[in-house]
């Protein structure tokens, strides 16, 4: 999944705060209807917004101190680019051959000349990071949303979400390092996810924070903006998903 939209954290934030606000006076009836966990619900982020505020959120900002502007942009491509073989499998499941094509040119292009993914030539060649997920397989295979869900760490999701995450870890090939790569210790892969948590906090701070911590409903408005966002992903309509803040991780 794409990591950084920095340069468009303004208008996102502004949209996001906009929606937030328009959720928070007039619940879309439909949102509410998808929402039977509430209770639990509006617990789990209680917890997410003690761990963000006390953990998370300075951790990132420790990350942004320390780390040069260099170092994080080759990190978000090379954890972009570990995203991919979970994309090609994604759009050949869809039957999308076209995109698993494009998908695979990328990866390759990137391993080959770009510094094993931590560079980006691919985008120069007409081929940019074009995500999809498991989710969205499902969905187009004709599995239904479920219910809207907040988990602990992982955030706003849906059933059919959650267990599309599930195949598309398994998809990721950092959760084989240490069976690939005996040398290499477990924990470097939790190292990894760990790393990338902090690098999307950090690259998608003033949304997050706009949303937690200065709406007047951050359940509402958290809800409403990933919804929307996953429905507009679904339905394939790049210009809507691409208009909500990109802080889910899909």
């Amino acid at each position: 999944m794409t990591l950084i939209y920095s340069i468009r954290r303004g208008a996102v934030l502004a949209l996001a705060l906009a929606v937030a606000a328009c959720a928070t006076t007039d619940p879309n009836a439909d949102m509410s209807a998808s929402d039977p966990y509430r209770g639990f619900n509006e617990k789990m982020l209680e917890v997410n917004l003690v761990l963000d505020r006390n953990v998370i959120r300075p951790a990132a900002q420790g990350y942004d101190y320390a780390t040069p502007t260099t170092i994080k942009l080759l990190l978000g491509n090379g954890f972009s680019h570990l995203d991919l073989p979970a994309d090609f499998a994604n759009y050949l499941l869809q039957g999308e051959s076209e995109m698993a094509l494009e998908t695979l040119g990328r990866f390759t292009i990137n391993t080959v000349l770009g510094a094993a993914g931590l560079l980006d030539p691919a985008t120069d060649f007409g081929l940019p990071k074009q995500d999809t997920d498991f989710g969205i397989t499902l969905a187009r295979r004709g599995v239904g949303e479920g219910g809207y869900l907040v988990l602990p760490l992982l955030g706003p999701t849906t059933t059919r979400d959650f267990f599309g995450g599930l195949v598309d870890v398994a998809l990721t090939p950092t959760t084989y390092l240490g069976a690939v790569a005996p040398s290499v210790s477990p924990e470097t892969g939790l190292a990894l996810r760990a790393t990338e948590t902090l690098h999307d906090r950090n690259s998608n701070a003033a949304v997050i924070d706009g949303l937690l911590y200065e709406s007047d409903d951050p359940y509402i408005s958290l809800r409403s903006v990933y919804l929307q966002k996953r429905r507009s992903e679904v339905a394939g309509d790049a210009g809507g998903a691409d208009a909500l803040p990109n802080i889910f991780g899909n």
